[in-house]
């Protein structure tokens, strides 16, 4: 496979979880912020952070409230992470793949653009919000579901699912280390719907009947961040992404630095699950060292199998990974 057509994959694959994960994760916040009493609220910058992008958002935008937040990070063309910039740019990762990839996937692609064309200005009030991003999310479902069932497993497939994976292991990464941050450094007084905000962050990973099937149905952080973060069988935690990520490069050559560095971030994950760390510190260290391992990885994957290090269009639209 051509260097430039498995850097277009990786992409495709990236952007199209990015577009779900954003949207699952705007759903989300939106239900904390209208269920939350203000006494325990949190800011919408909170988004922002998660998303790696509050210098960017003040830019163009002097406070982070709801409207603001909302636009920036749906359908803001001059933010290179917001769902609408996603969409886009995954489409036209497709158009150059068009004779690689089932007709299908050009064509629910753009669909999901017009979609979002049509529809993201409306998806600023509330009223329609949870709708659009329902069906944001269920489109990009059907894509991910028709290439997997119809795609051969060649290396267009692998380095479309690491795009994804490695997509996926930042998002709940990043996601994790700010709510961690946040919720568990505030005082006792502002804690007493905490465990509300933990269970809408298992809904943003779709986990909440998984995680109550292992776990009881009581929510609280340590088994919520023990389970996103270390349950092998869980296609969302930060473990199983990076297991099925070794596992798609192990078909590919020149492998040996990737896998040497994908090891060692598995290990410390076991060792964070062996050990079951939930103090703040142990836990700002711990999401740290891993963001650090899935940017190390990312620039790997860039560096072996691509012919640019980092596409420049794509350096910012990955936040830094």
């Amino acid at each position: 496979m051509l260097s430039r057509n498995a850097e277009r994959t990786y992409w495709l694959g990236r952007y199209v979880e990015r577009t779900e994960d954003t949207a699952r994760l705007l759903n989300a916040f939106t239900h904390v912020m209208m269920d939350i009493p203000s006494s325990g609220k949190l800011g919408w910058d909170v988004l922002l952070k998660i998303m790696a992008s509050e210098e960017l958002f003040y830019e163009s935008y002097d406070k982070a409230t709801e409207s603001n937040v909302i636009k920036f990070l749906l359908c803001d063309e001059e933010n290179p992470s917001s769902i609408r910039s996603a969409v886009k740019a995954a489409r036209e990762n497709a158009r150059t793949l068009r004779d690689r990839l089932p007709a299908e996937a050009w064509e629910m692609l753009n669909d999901l653009n017009l979609f979002l064309k049509k529809g993201a200005e409306e998806a600023l009030h509330q009223r329609n919000r949870f709708q659009f991003l329902k069906d944001t999310v269920s489109k990009c479902q059907r894509f991910n579901g028709m290439v997997r069932t119809t795609l051969s497993r060649t290396q267009v497939y692998e380095f479309l699912i690491l795009g994804a994976c490695i997509e996926r292991a930042d998002m709940t990464t990043r996601l994790l280390d700010v709510a961690a941050g946040v919720l568990l450094s505030r005082a006792d007084n502002l804690r007493t719907f905490d465990n509300h905000i933990w269970l809408e962050i298992l809904k943003a990973h779709n986990a909440v009947m998984m995680y109550r099937m292992v776990n009881g149905p009581m929510i609280s952080p340590k088994p919520v961040l023990s389970f996103l973060i270390g349950e092998d069988e869980f296609p969302r935690s930060i473990k199983h992404c990076l297991d099925s990520t070794k596992s798609l490069a192990e078909n590919l050559p020149r492998n040996e630095t990737f896998i040497k560095n994908i090891d060692a971030l598995i290990s410390n994950l076991d060792s964070y699950k062996q050990h079951g760390k939930v103090q703040l510190e142990d836990l700002s260290e711990f999401f740290d060292e891993t963001q650090q391992g899935i940017n190390e990885l990312h620039q790997i994957i860039a560096t072996t199998w691509f012919l640019s290090a980092v596409a420049p269009e794509q350096t910012q639209t990955q936040t830094e990974v």
